[in-house]
């Protein structure tokens, strides 16, 4: 409890209002996904990236997934990979960043398992880079179709 004081503390007011709006759009994208239809959902999360004349840094991209992350275990209920996933291709879009969600499928003891991804430059964001391996991942998921 100590230690995740002292982390609140160490936020600075922009490192706040990236986490609100990373609740919010959780919310917003769980909502979202129970109301319309999945490709809706995607273009609203994928709108086009607007060029940035300076590339974000990796750190950056990877506070960004973190703070995505705290939202979520935060959040009203649990948030799932594909909600996380969507917020975060949406944050990062806004940000110029060439993202694109990825699913993969894997069967489990008999079970059909999904998981949710974002990659960058063919690079997952915040996962292993077995991730491809431990899941089948299914055609890139676009936007527009």
């Amino acid at each position: 409890m100590k230690r995740k004081l002292q982390t609140a503390r160490a936020f600075s007011l922009h490192d706040w209002w990236t986490l609100a709006q990373s609740w919010l759009w959780l919310l917003v994208v769980d909502l979202a996904l129970r109301v319309l239809p999945f490709p809706r959902v995607q273009a609203f999360a994928a709108p086009p990236v607007q060029s940035t004349r300076d590339p974000i840094p990796p750190a950056a991209i990877q506070r960004l997934r973190r703070f995505v992350d705290i939202a979520a275990r935060h959040h009203l209920y649990p948030m799932t990979c594909l909600r996380q996933s969507l917020v975060l291709q949406r944050m990062l879009c806004a940000r110029g960043v060439d993202a694109r969600l990825r699913i993969g499928v894997r069967k489990d003891a008999g079970a059909l398992e999904a998981h949710a991804w974002v990659e960058y430059g063919r690079t997952p964001n915040g996962e292993q880079a077995t991730v491809e391996e431990r899941f089948a991942p299914l055609t890139a998921v676009e936007a527009n179709g």
